[in-house]
């Protein structure tokens, strides 16, 4: 499940993935079985909809750690988005230690221009922490048979494993003194 607030609302995605077709048995995700949730958009992460999903000792999650200003912000510029209480409901969904939280819009812009880049970056992140059950291999294809931006979104999930290995390196490549 994915969260992308940029168009005018929140987008879930439900993937499933499996060894033949006949093993899946549902479209979507049904309450308490997510095994893994990527957040690229933490209020979408934080949702009702989405900690429905999520269930202790058998959801882990990568969630984005920056928060987009919604459409509410128009109305109320001094909207103040209760960070910390969404980071405190999707731990507490999945268990203290099974979400982790990555300044991924920010990385990603820093290193590759443009926020855009903020959902292949948490992909990535997931893969080399081991919550992608797919073959490297298999990732680049599907990228490949994309064939939008390519190469850039390539890049962007690289970024996305070195940070898992050496945050420190990419925070001081993102940004420098």
């Amino acid at each position: 499940m994915a969260g992308l607030a940029q168009k005018g609302g929140s987008v879930y995605t439900h993937v499933r993935i499996a060894s033949s077709p006949e093993d899946i048995h549902a479209v979507r995700i049904a309450a308490g079985e997510a095994g893994t949730v990527l957040g690229c958009d933490m209020i979408v992460a934080a949702s009702d909809e989405a900690i429905a999903k999520m269930q202790a000792g058998q959801t882990r999650a990568v969630i984005n750690a920056d928060v987009a200003v919604t459409g509410a912000f128009t109305s109320n510029p001094d909207l103040q988005v209760p960070v910390q209480g969404m980071q405190d409901a999707i731990r507490e969904a999945c268990g203290p230690d099974a979400a982790q939280f990555v300044d991924a819009s920010g990385l990603a812009t820093a290193l590759m221009g443009d926020a855009i880049y903020t959902n292949p970056f948490v992909m990535g992140y997931a893969w080399q922490r081991g919550l992608i059950p797919l073959e490297l291999e298999s990732i680049m294809q599907a990228m490949d048979l994309n064939a939008t931006a390519v190469e850039a979104n390539k890049k962007a999930f690289e970024w996305g494993r070195r940070a898992v290995v050496d945050m420190e390196s990419v925070q001081r490549i993102a940004r420098p003194p």
